[in-house]
């Protein structure tokens, strides 16, 4: 008897994924209803129901961290595939296991195995030919923020990495990414360009605080309205019967030249805060003609809500990271 335990242990063991066993990697389905299919695509196999509020295991990621593999806790067979967006979860997806190499290829260079570093981006990067700013962009990709992408190399100092978008191979520069506190434990790539001498300008700390300072509210007071609108959004969705009031002026991040040079990284920020307000102005339009609206305009303006939630928290946590950074070199 004891042999027969210890080999359903062991079985166990084997049948679970790491990543499966650790109590973060959970979500919860936050739409209605939603199917669990065969392999990370919308147009796959649909082979399971979820329904609200139900919990789920999360076994691992597809290509861009857009879809992840799941199952019901407890339970050794996964359900199969789910869009990110039909679930609420709070973990890194670039810790997850990459468990599909080859659904929505689209490039010439297909991954033969999987590799053991991801990167999630928080903005979007220019794929280049070589870890330098001045090299060839790799042509016809566009890598979008808020995937997760397979890592296969590292310059010198990990200020570049190798990454593999769908099949398209290239270097993105690392402050695009989540920061990686094992950057230098990735495998340096070889036959690499000598490290470029960046002119640098010593700008006092407190200066640099205080502009980050001003960004953190800017960005929280947005992030609350645009959360707000989300959870309007959804609310009428489902059939509740809303106030309509005008909506507010909402006016881009005002910043200059000056506020540049005292906080380069605006010259990053900025740019993505534009977008996130393009779709907090598509999303609030609608508040403009009352009455009864289309469920497709509501999902529309709801999804633009997200859209724009998501790159808020992407900035706040990148500017988090800069500001750890900023207090490091202070001291």
């Amino acid at each position: 008897m004891k042999w027969l335990i210890g080999l359903l242990i062991l079985l166990a063991l084997v049948t679970i994924p790491a990543a499966a066993q650790d109590d973060g990697f959970t979500a919860r389905v936050d739409v209605t209803s939603a199917f669990a299919r065969a392999l990370p695509a919308l147009d796959a196999e649909a082979i399971a129901s979820v329904f609200e509020d139900e919990r789920l295991e999360v076994v691992s990621r597809n290509l861009d961290g857009t879809w992840f593999e799941v199952r019901r806790p407890g339970r050794f067979n996964n359900l199969g595939w789910m869009f990110g967006e039909t679930l609420e979860w709070d973990f890194q997806p670039e810790l997850l296991p990459l468990g599909d190499l080859t659904t929505g290829v689209i490039g010439p260079t297909p991954l033969t195995s999987a590799p053991d570093f991801a990167v999630f981006l928080v903005e979007s990067p220019v794929l280049r030919t070589q870890p330098l700013r001045n090299s060839a962009r790799v042509p016809g990709v566009s890598i979008p923020f808020s995937v997760t992408v397979p890592v296969l190399a590292r310059n010198q100092d990990g200020s570049w990495l190798f990454v593999n978008y769908l099949g398209h191979q290239g270097w993105v520069v690392a402050f695009a990414g989540r920061p990686l506190t094992n950057v230098l434990d990735i495998p340096q790539a070889i036959n690499l360009p000598p490290l470029e001498n960046v002119p640098s300008v010593i700008i006092p700390v407190e200066i640099q605080q205080a502009q980050i300072d001003r960004l953190r509210i800017f960005i929280n007071e947005r992030r609350e309205y645009t959360a707000g609108l989300e959870d309007f959004w959804w609310r009428v969705f489902r059939g509740e019967i809303m106030p309509c009031n005008t909506p507010p002026e909402l006016l881009d991040y005002p910043y200059t030249e000056s506020d540049v040079r005292e906080l380069p990284e605006l010259q990053r920020y900025a740019p993505r805060l534009v977008t996130a307000m393009d779709y907090v102005q598509t999303s609030q339009g609608l508040l403009a003609q009352c009455g009864v609206v289309s469920p497709d305009n509501v999902i529309e303006a709801r999804d633009g809500a997200i859209n724009a939630r998501i790159i808020f928290d992407a900035t706040l946590e990148a500017l988090q990271a800069l500001e750890e950074d900023v207090v490091l070199r202070g001291r």
